[in-house]
């Protein structure tokens, strides 16, 4: 099944590279990662530009022993910080991976994306997939919160597109 978010959890308590990026939950910190990832760039752009400032003043010699030194020591370490992310992250999470407060925020927004659907062109469409998305969750749910998940199932399956107004045609 690949990396788990318990996994994660347990990573992030013990290694310091992984608690400046993932929480305590095992959740990425997006901000963090993204400014690294931007800083590191920018180190990539500015040492790119510095070493062909080298090489014209000082050969062609200087221009790849500095190329050579920007891809081992910033490039690379670039790359390898992104793929340990993707492969930390993993290929996405089934329902049943997802925390209580992750499933419970989950069902909160799939009931507000169907109280929103009112009176939209598509209403019925959106309920359908808010009810059947609801009905994923509740059946992936582990026992203890299946009957939470069910209940909003139920009140998102419970919800009728408006009818339509016929006359205006």
């Amino acid at each position: 099944m690949g990396i788990t978010r318990d996994d994660r959890a347990r990573a992030a308590r013990q290694n310091w590279a992984v608690r400046l990026f993932y929480d305590r939950d095992g959740d990425l910190h997006g901000w963090r990662a993204l400014a690294v990832v931007a800083i590191l760039a920018v180190a990539v752009v500015l040492s790119t530009v510095m070493v062909s400032f080298a090489g014209a003043a000082f050969g062609p010699e200087t221009l790849a022993l500095g190329a050579l030194i920007v891809f081992l020591a910033i490039k690379v370490p670039l790359l390898l910080f992104v793929f340990w992310v993707l492969m930390r992250q993993g290929g996405g999470y089934t329902q049943s991976d997802l925390s209580p407060r992750e499933r419970s925020r989950v069902l909160e927004s799939l009931v507000q994306q169907a109280r929103d659907a009112k009176g939209r062109p598509d209403e019925a469409e959106r309920l359908r997939w808010a009810a059947r998305e609801a009905w994923r969750i509740a059946d992936e749910a582990p026992d203890d919160e299946r009957q939470d998940a069910i209940a909003v199932a139920v009140e998102i399956s419970g919800m009728r597109p408006a009818p339509q107004d016929r006359t205006a045609a």
